[in-house]
């Protein structure tokens, strides 16, 4: 029992590490190609006497943490990943021992997927290139600020960074999908599985809930939707017949904070996560010309195509939110407060409300059922959901609907919502029958870690590693050097 104890405490800590890595997007780690593979161990010894103190530099410049293959970690890639992991996750901190083996682990990936000819388009780089680089603005503000952060001299050199590391990412990405694609798990696998864990060490279960929701969101006035329209077209004919500055105009005006201070700046491609009807209008509107005033679920844009450069297109967009009155505001509360007595004195069914004055698309045509996009049912973990969202569930009985909650979004507009749980599973342990399908996705990801684990220890053993010695003492969840 006590090998099998520390079998499931060995397969947890590699699943924790590959979940670290799989999620760690946007790595900030800078990577040095040694040019000749024959003589990667002399290049580590040249680049570790090249970074020590000498009469004449008295300071440490950057050391060598490790080199992988054709791959050389450096001491500053560890701090470039740690500040990336605190502006992702907040508060989040790793140790340099945890932030090294994702390095290594990375890097081995991409190495081998060099070694069996795996590629990844320019395209796919340049598509995650940018998705960072939204990110960025929206967290940092600016260009500017993204050089600060990086240190580099220019947003060029940024963008060749970036693309660097996504190249390899990407490399990683598509050789642990090589290597667990075809893994696959069948009935009695699972039920071996299962059974195999002894009884005392079966997981417990979190309460969970199977949920509707209503939304109602609070919808503008007609003459202040037209008076955005107005405003649009007023831009867009100043552009077209007077040779107005479509960028300024995007910095003065515009609802979108995430660009207006780069003049309403987006590079996009027809894969990238815009939504459908902002990409329509990109990709139909002629270079060098400006859309008509078009909606989103954002609210008013006018379109400027700038530049057409193969797939993707250099265009500048102002947004304006039509302004939503008091009134508007209480109408669509009383709309929803109606409904809700309605449903209470069983007038109507929950999902009849739900299709008939739902605002959330994505649920109102499936009566406001929600489905868990982390596990692709319907049962919703309390522990793992918005802790708003979680203490709004908490007390509510299978059949119970909530009152109105007041919400806004995530551009600070309110909307209501109520809620009902349609079913309540209590915090329980593993049972096979009840919880087959969690029970089955921990056998498949063992299953997928055991074909990991053989590859890498197969890998090890033609891989030449070496860690600096700083690193010596970490317990790492895989002994690379030996």
């Amino acid at each position: 029992m006590q090998n099998k104890a520390m079998k499931l405490k060995f397969i947890s800590s590699v699943l924790a590490s590959l979940c670290f890595w799989l999620n760690a997007t946007a790595q900030t780690q800078t990577d040095v190609a040694a040019t000749d593979r024959e003589n990667v161990q002399e290049t580590y010894l040249q680049l570790q006497d090249s970074v020590k103190p000498s009469n004449t530099n008295r300071f440490l410049i950057d050391g060598v943490a490790g080199v992988i293959g054709d791959y050389v970690i450096l001491d500053s890639d560890i701090k470039k990943q740690q500040s990336q992991v605190e502006l992702q996750q907040g508060n989040l901190k790793l140790s340099k021992c945890e932030l090294i083996e994702s390095l290594i682990r990375e890097k081995m990936y991409a190495h081998h997927a060099i070694q069996d000819s795996i590629n990844v388009s320019d395209a796919e780089v340049r598509s995650r290139t940018n998705d960072m680089l939204r990110f960025f603005r929206q967290r940092l503000g600016s260009d500017e600020e993204i050089v600060k952060y990086y240190n580099r001299e220019s947003m060029d050199a940024v963008i060749a960074e970036l693309n660097k590391l996504n190249r390899d990412g990407l490399l990683a990405n598509r050789m642990q999908q090589r290597l667990t694609e075809q893994v696959e798990i069948t009935p009695e696998e699972v039920r071996q599985f299962f059974y195999n864990i002894p009884e005392d060490e079966r997981p417990l279960f979190n309460t969970e809930v199977e949920f509707s929701q209503i939304i109602v969101k609070p919808q503008p006035a007609e003459e202040d939707v037209k008076d955005v329209i107005s405003k649009l077209n007023r831009y867009r004919d100043d552009v077209i017949n007077n040779g107005g500055n479509f960028a300024a105009k995007a910095a003065l005006y515009s609802d979108d904070t995430g660009t207006e201070r780069q003049g309403g700046i987006l590079s996009l491609t027809r894969k990238d996560p815009f939504v459908a009807e902002f990409k329509e209008v990109a990709f139909s509107t002629p270079e060098g010309e400006v859309s008509e005033p078009f909606e989103t679920q954002f609210g008013w844009h006018i379109v400027y195509v700038e530049k057409i450069r193969g797939d993707y297109r250099d265009v500048r967009h102002i947004l304006l939110r039509p302004f939503i009155s008091t009134t508007q505001v209480n109408k669509a509360r009383e709309e929803l407060d109606k409904m809700r007595d309605k449903l209470i004195i069983g007038d109507i069914t929950f999902e009849d409300a739900a299709k008939e004055i739902s605002d959330e698309e994505e649920t109102s045509k499936n009566g406001g059922i929600l489905t868990n996009p982390s596990t692709g049912d319907k049962r919703f973990d309390l522990t793992k959901i918005d802790p708003s969202l979680s203490a709004q569930l908490q007390f509510l009985e299978e059949g119970d609907v909530s009152g109105i909650i007041d919400e806004k979004d995530d551009l600070g507009r309110v909307y209501f919502k109520i809620l009902k749980v349609n079913k309540r599973i209590e915090d329980h342990k593993a049972n096979y029958t009840l919880d087959f399908l969690k029970i089955k996705d921990l056998a498949l990801q063992k299953k997928r870690v055991d074909k990991i684990r053989e590859w890498q220890e197969e890998k090890l053993q033609d891989t030449y590693i070496k860690i600096g010695d700083q690193f010596k003492e970490c317990d790492f969840v895989v002994d690379w050097t030996k």
